[in-house]
């Protein structure tokens, strides 16, 4: 009896053969056949093999018809399903020809995409130094900004500082303008005024130059000072004849209200009786006081003393004041004669 099997041929990886020794007759109950995938190198199936050989039992002779059934399997049945097994085999060998194709263009994709992410990873690298400086910098635009922010605080203030005077400059400027516009008025007012001014200047000039001319070599005045313009006097003589010493004597009467004496010399001398008289004598505005007294002298012994004073601008007392004299002895008499000039003024 002889046995048979379904299996590949050794030498290719895709073909598929029904190997059956039939040199008599088989008597073939069934088969089981089990397919089995081994070693797949980059997506390339390297061989399939039914694992179990097909068991045939029965008999089976080569003069028999070829739709012969064998133990009620058909040959025809068999060569159908073989054939179909070939057909599957090219399908499956292209479909893994294929498979090989993409894993190849697959191979080149991850190739490149390495290759790229190499690429990612130095940029990423260069991103993260450049991110490191923009952040000191941001740091530094922070710092900035915070300065800004007060320099700014101080510009707004400043500014409605300004504000204010402005709208303090906008009033007094509206003043101004109003001031300025009546100053204007004024002014026209003025130039019509100075315009007849100047006419009538024009007339006198001509009026005085005819009269100069008309006067001419007949008219010489001779200009002279009012009687109220010379001074006046008064005498004064302190002897020992009961006149000697006074007090508060009044020498000028007070001028009356808004006129007052205007004192501009004194002259005369002093002497005393004896070798051991002395005495003083004063001019006062008024009531004689240290503050009152316009002039005073010393005399002691017999040496007789001249004097003479002038005011050319006037030694002036309080107004309707009288002019008064007093004397005093500590020894002996004393002799006063003087002369006082004076004018009576108006306040």
């Amino acid at each position: 009896m002889a046995h048979g099997y379904i299996g590949a041929q050794p030498a290719t990886t895709t073909d598929i053969a029904v190997v059956a020794d039939i040199s008599e007759s088989l008597d073939i109950s069934g088969f089981t056949p089990h397919i089995t995938v081994s070693s797949v190198p980059s997506l390339a199936i390297s061989s399939i093999t039914l694992v179990e050989p097909m068991a045939v039992s029965g008999t089976v002779t080569t003069a028999a018809p070829a739709n012969q059934n064998v133990s009620g399997i058909s040959l025809d049945a068999i060569k159908v399903a073989t054939e179909a097994i070939q057909t599957d085999a090219a399908a499956i060998e292209v479909l893994l020809t294929n498979a090989n194709t993409d894993h190849a263009a697959n191979e080149v994709l991850l190739t490149s995409i390495d290759a790229d992410t190499n690429a990612i990873k130095v940029d990423a690298a260069a991103m993260e130094v450049l991110l490191t400086g923009i952040d000191a910098d941001t740091d530094a635009i922070k710092t900035d900004a915070a300065a800004m922010e007060v320099l700014l605080t101080g510009i707004d203030a400043d500014t409605d500082a300004i504000k204010t005077d402005a709208a303090a400059m906008e009033v007094l400027l509206t003043a101004i303008d109003a001031d300025t516009n009546a100053i204007k008025v004024d002014t026209a007012a003025n130039e019509v005024l100075l315009t007849a001014i100047d006419a009538v200047l024009d007339t006198i000039k001509i009026d005085t130059e005819a009269i100069e001319t008309a006067v001419e070599g007949t008219l010489n005045v001779a200009v002279q000072p009012s009687t109220s313009s010379y001074l006046s006097h008064v005498y004064i003589d302190l002897d020992a004849t009961g006149d000697n010493p006074a007090t508060n004597t009044e020498v000028v009467a007070a001028p009356g209200a808004s006129n007052k004496l205007v004192i501009y010399g004194v002259q005369g001398s002093i002497v005393g009786s004896a070798d051991s008289a002395a005495g003083n004598w004063y001019l006062s505005d008024g009531n004689t006081s240290a503050a009152t007294t316009l002039w005073t002298g010393r005399a002691q012994g017999l040496t007789n003393t001249q004097f003479e004073l002038t005011f050319p601008y006037g030694v002036a007392l309080t107004a309707n004041t009288a002019l008064k004299v007093t004397s005093t002895e500590s020894s002996g008499h004393i002799f006063i004669n003087a002369v006082v000039y004076y004018r009576t003024e108006a306040t």
